[in-house]
């Protein structure tokens, strides 16, 4: 574990102090206590103290302390001709600074005066307004014995909630010219759904015309770049570029495919009975799987009771991607130990905690991890972002993970993630975050409601 970390810590100094020759107005206040928040954030994912101090030690000597040094880092790691945004949000004493950049410009840097739970209500509020309690009341996991509660009353419209949302996550900048959103969150933002904002001046949604990427940290956006990079740059010498060094200087860098050569299905497991949750069936999921095999080259599908704990950690380390249609359950006090996949037998439970701790016993996981399960992109909100599932597949060494904040239909689930498989095939830019797009799209025309198509996003990097 500690050898990993290492490696994986190195890379990201290195990148990091390719900023540091560039900054110009300092602003120590503001990284110094991003720094912090992140530190509580690895805390939470149950990170040794040692390796924290080790990594924040090197994030600190780094000296990216500004937002001049912060966009002189993205013209690195990003080609300037790809009309690419990021946008940084950083949260403090009832204030969300928000940050736009394009690689090598600051475009907007504004500060806006709202409360934890106001902020935190946004992504509440369009929950509120899609029905989301009542359409998944059927589907999702209950205590035993609990009385239920009583539901929640739509407060709010649709459209409000929206707009809501729209205006503080969205600068006015930004425009139609931006095709792909890097989105560094605080708090719980990586989990609203920004396929639904409408940031056009009309009615048009974001997934209309551009994909995001829900980055887990800044620290991370420099780690699992500098991966891609690693492997494509003539350039590269231990760790070091050219200071006038600019990523579309990258000819390896082009359109990309996925191919499915090697796939983990894991469907509708044999719940288990003994536990203090009740599992719904879920016959939607092997749709799901049927949907999306036929787009794999070779394939292992493990369902009902063959999908325990041992048979998917066998089969894991073998796959290149893989797809887990079960039950998820996202814990907000306990995020490591308590969050978990369900699957078959005594021991049901995959936690966010075993997940993360499988970068010490297998070489690599799968490189991307697909979770339609309901919950599996939420989790314990921090300043610094999200401890959940999502985060751990990550720290084990996945490069994506395709999450869903809610799972409300079985034919339009199934209908979105074949035509992802689908959109994998073809190359592009933005790998995989355009063909989530794409298929977000597709299934839009086909099931009008919004709380059918917009719950999947993309956590972690983009090619």
């Amino acid at each position: 574990m500690q050898i990993y970390f290492m490696k994986y810590l190195s890379t990201v100094l290195c990148f990091l102090m390719l900023g540091s020759c560039f900054c110009k107005a300092q602003e120590p206040n503001i990284y110094s206590i991003y720094e912090r928040q992140y530190a509580e954030l690895l805390t939470s994912r149950g990170m040794p103290n040692p390796e924290i101090k080790n990594l924040l030690k090197q994030y600190s000597t780094s000296q990216l302390n500004s937002d001049d040094a912060l966009a002189m880092l993205l013209k690195k790691l990003y080609s300037s001709e790809r009309n690419i945004g990021v946008l940084f949000y950083f949260f403090n004493n009832d204030t969300l600074r928000r940050a736009y950049y394009s690689p090598g410009k600051i475009l907007e840097v504004k500060s806006i005066p709202i409360k934890r739970a106001t902020l935190m209500a946004l992504g509440a509020n369009i929950n509120k307004s899609l029905n989301l309690y009542e359409l998944t009341e059927n589907r999702s996991p209950k205590l035993r014995g609990a009385i239920p509660l009583r539901k929640e009353q739509k407060t709010i419209s649709f459209q409000k909630a929206i707009q809501d949302a729209t205006s503080v996550l969205m600068p006015a900048s930004f425009d139609a010219a931006t095709k792909h959103l890097l989105i560094i969150p605080a708090l719980n933002i990586g989990t609203i759904p920004f396929h639904l904002l409408q940031p056009y001046n009309n009615k048009t949604y974001l997934a209309d015309k551009c994909s995001f990427t829900i980055v887990p940290s800044l620290v991370d956006l420099v780690a699992l770049r500098s991966k891609i990079l690693k492997k494509t740059s003539e350039y590269w010498d231990g760790g070091k570029l050219p200071p006038d060094f600019d990523s579309s200087d990258f000819s390896a860098i082009k359109q990309k495919n996925y191919a499915l050569e090697n796939v983990l299905f894991v469907a509708n497991p044999a719940y288990p009975t003994h536990e203090l949750f009740s599992f719904p069936n879920l016959p939607g999921a092997k749709k799901e799987i049927d949907s999306a095999k036929q787009y794999a080259h070779n394939y292992k599908v493990l369902t009902g009771g063959s999908a325990t704990k041992d048979s998917v950690l066998k089969y894991l380390v073998k796959a290149d991607v893989a797809y887990f249609a079960t039950h998820g359950i996202a814990d907000q006090e306990d995020p490591m130990g308590k969050s978990f996949l369900v699957l078959a037998g005594k021991d049901a439970y995959l936690t966010a905690k075993e997940i993360m701790s499988l970068r010490s016993n297998f070489s690599a996981l799968p490189k991307m991890i697909i979770l339609s399960a309901c919950q599996t992109g939420l989790g314990k909100s921090l300043e610094a972002g999200t401890a959940g599932l999502a985060r751990s597949f990550l720290l084990g060494g996945s490069n994506h993970v395709i999450m869903s904040l809610w799972n409300v239909d079985d034919d339009a689930t199934a209908y979105l993630m074949s035509r992802f498989v689908y959109h994998l095939q073809t190359p592009h830019y933005f790998m995989p975050a355009e063909p989530l797009r794409l298929a977000i799209v597709d299934t839009k025309k086909r099931y009008k409601n919004p709380a059918q198509w917009a719950s999947f996003s993309l956590f972690g990097i983009d090619y």
